[in-house]
């Protein structure tokens, strides 16, 4: 069974009504033992998405490392006077992702079954396989790899399909932005997994002919990460290029698009 030790930062959130605190910030309500979900602006872009697993009474969070001291900072400025304790654990804690196994280790990734397990744990175990590859194989977006804080809406990211959103909840930071874009508007732009015939790199245009339908938001072999504009993609006729050379774009995670 493979595992990749992955580059998170690991917060322990405790005291008092934690649950109840952290589900008014965030994208997703808090189910089960792990849960996905994202803090965004006001204006409904995500400043960092993360995983948030019970550890007993506690909360553990853990996000991309590049999104860590961001998230942090705004979590502390969102708690004010509230009898929460937050505390960076990155030192001591590691976050792995193992898959195609059977093993009861951590908990089903909530994004997508084929993803495997993650698990949150202080000892150190050697890596044995390439995560990045896998989850371009099966189309997931991610952003350690795909996209930085403050430039993405949710959908964009495909969060709204990876069990990322819930639009039933109550009132959380953005959540006028991100439900007015799912009542009022069909999703314009996606992220879409690419396979690669040749060279690419970030930022290369993706065309259609002589029309741009997307840009290239990461590479890795011959595998990457697009962010596609849908109408166009439809109403292409001829096959998508990236540097004059054919490429081939995912479905989106559910197969809907």
């Amino acid at each position: 069974m493979p595992i990749a030790q992955l580059s998170r930062s690991v917060f322990r959130l405790s005291g008092e009504g934690v649950d109840a605190w952290l589900d008014g910030l965030i994208s997703n309500s808090l189910g089960g033992p792990m849960s996905f979900a994202a803090l965004l602006t006001p204006q409904g872009k995500i400043i960092a998405d993360f995983f948030v697993t019970q550890d007993g009474d506690d909360l553990l969070l853990d996000t991309p490392t590049k999104f860590a001291a961001d998230l942090f900072k705004r979590l502390r400025m969102y708690k004010l006077r509230a009898p929460i304790e937050i505390t960076d654990i990155t030192e001591t804690h590691n976050v792995y992702a193992m898959w195609d196994g059977h093993g009861e280790e951590g908990h089903a990734d909530p994004r997508h079954a084929s993803l495997g397990r993650r698990v949150i744990m202080e000892d150190y175990l050697e890596s044995s396989g390439d995560y990045n590859a896998h989850r371009l194989s099966l189309g997931v977006v991610d952003s350690e790899w795909d996209f930085e804080t403050v430039t993405t809406f949710p959908a964009d990211a495909n969060m709204d399909l990876m069990h990322g959103v819930d639009f039933k909840k109550g009132c959380f930071v953005g959540q006028e932005v991100v439900s007015r874009m799912k009542r009022m508007t069909t999703v314009k732009k996606r992220m879409r997994g690419l396979i690669l015939n040749g060279a690419a790199k970030t930022g290369d245009r993706i065309m259609a002919g002589e029309r741009v339908i997307g840009d290239v938001l990461s590479v890795h072999g011959q595998m990457g990460m697009g962010l596609i504009r849908l109408d166009r993609l439809k109403a292409a006729e001829v096959e998508p290029t990236i540097n004059d050379v054919q490429v081939q774009i995912f479905g989106s995670i559910d197969g809907s698009e």
